[in-house]
């Protein structure tokens, strides 16, 4: 499965103003390497300074089996702008195994690493090494030898006509394109959004799933109760997220406003309890601490199902729900623009998640400190009596406990490599969107 493949790569900018400079720029129509496409990628975004992404069109080959994702139907704006402004070329080469058969069409958008910082590591998938699988290029089309052998030929985006994408709050946005540069800030902006928001959604179920476990086996009606708010402003949040992917309209009338307060208090909530957990960290002795003093302060955190891990997966839920609807938010901020800016998104979409950002961090950084902390035994037990076999065991078990649990209830910090978005097209025109991922950073394409 190593014959030969001519890809289609489109190369998209989000300001118009800024695509003229690339008619200084040569087009090689014979195709590049893969290492020569992730060059061009970064120098043109140098070069232009403007946010600007690569999309490339694969046959989806027929025994792929795609996981997750959401389907938007022929008509949503993304669907349409799909559409109108990617035509894969009819003489491109389909001689690979499989993709002859082929009737839907696998578009990988690579957005550079300089642009996947401002949407932040809670709304993209980590991949942090080519030895794990996964993704578009390993996962679906490194499977079936489809990139084996690809040549990737510079294609222009359809822009000769007005509408050429697709209208965004009823508002026409029309691309412009230059050389091998189009410019199509709303198809950018809708399919990273669009993107983002599956992956946010993802983490949310998760979050909720985790709670919801422990939860089954703890009684605590105050838990609960903050649990079943955050899940119930989940119902408003979906419905203004269904708006904006078929319509591509996001608004207040869906209750959305009762929502976002209801997140907002729960994010409250956990920054409240992450700085009562910091003060009683700090006002242990750096000499150490006993057991039994650092049960007292952390209430829980001695059993596998205890309040102190619900407080922090409450806390993984509240964080998960506000990246999701930070994008909503952003989203709305850039429609008010005349040009649906691209910079404005994900300029909101930081400042809206700086809380939790910080949030985040705090909570992972405290669970590193108390992996990290200094245990002694109870001091009474020296004068008393000696210490049984039993109590020796458990203290000695205490430090494998901690960071344990700092393992699987924090996540890692990471800077972001490129991110790459998954886009299907359908025969009956819809449109699968797979959720944001980081590509390996040792990865040339």
């Amino acid at each position: 499965m190593t014959d030969h493949l001519q890809v289609p790569v489109w190369t998209l900018a989000t300001e118009s103003g800024r695509v003229s400079l690339a008619a200084q720029l040569p087009v090689d129509h014979e195709g590049m390497t893969p290492e020569r496409l992730a060059g061009l990628r970064q120098a043109l975004a140098a070069f232009l300074d403007t946010p600007l992404v690569t999309v490339e069109a694969y046959p989806l080959p027929v025994e792929a089996h795609l996981r997750g994702g959401r389907l938007l139907d022929a008509a949503s704006p993304l669907a349409m702008e799909l559409r109108r402004l990617l035509k894969v070329p009819a003489n491109a080469s389909t001689s690979v195994a499989g993709a002859a058969k082929s009737t839907e069409t696998l578009y990988r958008m690579v957005v550079p690493r300089t642009v996947a910082a401002q949407l932040g590591e809670g709304l993209v998938r980590s991949m942090p090494s080519k030895k794990v699988l996964g993704g578009i290029h390993s996962g679906i089309l490194g499977k079936t030898g489809i990139v084996g052998n690809a040549t990737f030929v510079p294609v222009v985006a359809d822009a000769s006509r007005p509408g050429a994408t697709a209208a965004v709050s009823g508002t026409a946005r029309v691309a412009t394109g230059v050389g091998m540069v189009t410019a199509a800030a709303s198809f950018v902006l809708l399919a990273v959004a669009t993107a983002a928001s599956v992956y946010a959604e993802e983490q949310r179920r998760k979050a909720m799933e985790r709670v919801t476990e422990l939860l089954e086996e703890l009684t605590a009606d105050n838990l609960d109760a903050e649990r079943d708010r955050l899940n119930g402003a989940t119902t408003a949040v979906e419905r203004a997220t269904a708006l904006l992917l078929d319509k591509g309209e996001a608004g207040h009338s869906l209750g959305l406003d009762a929502a976002v307060h209801t997140v907002d208090t729960a994010i409250a909530a956990a920054t409240r309890r992450a700085a009562t957990w910091r003060a009683k960290l700090a006002a242990f002795s750096s000499e150490g601490v006993e057991i039994a003093d650092l049960v007292k302060a952390f209430p829980g955190i001695d059993q596998p199902n205890g309040a102190f891990r619900v407080e922090l997966r409450l806390a993984s839920l509240a964080i998960a729900t506000k990246r999701r609807v930070a994008v909503l938010q952003a989203v709305e901020h850039a429609q008010k623009s005349p040009e649906l800016d691209f910079r404005r998104f994900t300029a909101m979409l930081q400042d809206e998640q700086r809380s939790v950002d910080e949030l985040q961090s705090e909570l992972r950084a405290l669970l590193v400190d108390l992996a990290e902390l200094r245990l002694r035994a109870p001091t009474k037990s020296f004068t008393d009596r000696l210490l049984t076999q039993g109590e020796v065991n458990n203290l000695l078990a205490w430090p494998g406990r901690l960071r344990q649990l700092a393992s699987e209830e924090s996540v890692a910090a990471s800077e972001l490599p490129d991110v790459e978005i998954g886009l299907v097209q359908r025969a009956d025109g819809k449109v699968l969107v797979l959720p944001a991922e980081a590509m390996p950073r040792d990865h040339a394409a």
